[in-house]
């Protein structure tokens, strides 16, 4: 078993990066009839264009290096075009069409989940943008959904990724992970109804403090008034 990776807190695309591994190992090993079957079509895609690019110039380089120049001249253009044809086409499918996909499965009786995420810059806060598909049509089952957390409630101080945790947080933000888990859910639940709890007990606190302060001002001022003013002489 991998040693458990340390990530810096301060840094959005570690944590990100580290959180978008997590999600395939939970959805990929739920019970059977929740589960999903990962689709790497987008990652072998890219990884062809790639490797397609890296190859055609460790190529021109050995063959430059090893029959000099005039012999492989007529080539280099050729293989340059390439090499820029493949590099822009990569970019072009990780901007357009990966679009910050991070998990594409496909459950049993064929519905599709297709899960992109992203962060904004200086939060420490995850998105999750959330898409259905009905079998076979290609037809979203529900609108897109943008589920958010923050990644200190899965990322304990050392920078470690509790893994409990962060499946406790897809279980009550992602229905599929829900069903299949009620007892996360449930774990998850308890959070938030601790966390709402916790921000009455301070309101109320806030509010009492404030009344008090507000008590003491009138107190004050009737005392004063009681007191009087000074006569000027």
């Amino acid at each position: 078993m991998a040693a458990p990776q340390k990530v810096s807190l301060y840094n959005l695309n570690e944590l990100k990066t580290t959180s978008d591994d997590a999600l395939a190992p939970i959805l990929t090993n739920l019970p059977k009839t929740y589960q999903f079957r990962q689709q790497h079509y987008f990652t072998n895609v890219r990884l062809a264009l790639g490797y397609a690019a890296v190859i055609i110039a460790g190529a021109l380089f050995y063959a430059d290096w090893k029959l000099g120049w005039d012999a492989t001249k007529a080539y280099t253009l050729p293989a340059c075009v390439a090499y820029f044809v493949l590099n822009g086409a990569l970019t072009y499918w990780m901007w357009a069409v990966e679009s910050g996909k991070v998990f594409v499965g496909v459950r049993e009786g064929g519905q599709k989940l297709t899960l992109s995420s992203s962060t904004t810059k200086n939060k420490p806060t995850y998105k999750l943008k959330i898409r259905y598909e009905l079998p076979q049509t290609g037809k979203r089952a529900i609108d897109d959904q943008v589920i958010e957390g923050s990644f200190t409630d899965w990322f304990n101080v050392h920078g470690y990724l509790d893994k409990k945790a962060f499946r406790r947080w897809l279980a009550g933000n992602l229905e599929v992970v829900g069903h299949a888990d009620p007892e996360a859910r449930k774990a998850w639940d308890d959070v938030i109804e601790e966390q709402r709890v916790d921000e009455e007990v301070v309101s109320e606190g806030a509010v009492r403090s404030g009344a008090e302060r507000a008590n003491v001002t009138v107190e004050a001022s009737a005392s004063a008034k009681k007191r009087g003013r000074p006569r000027k002489e």
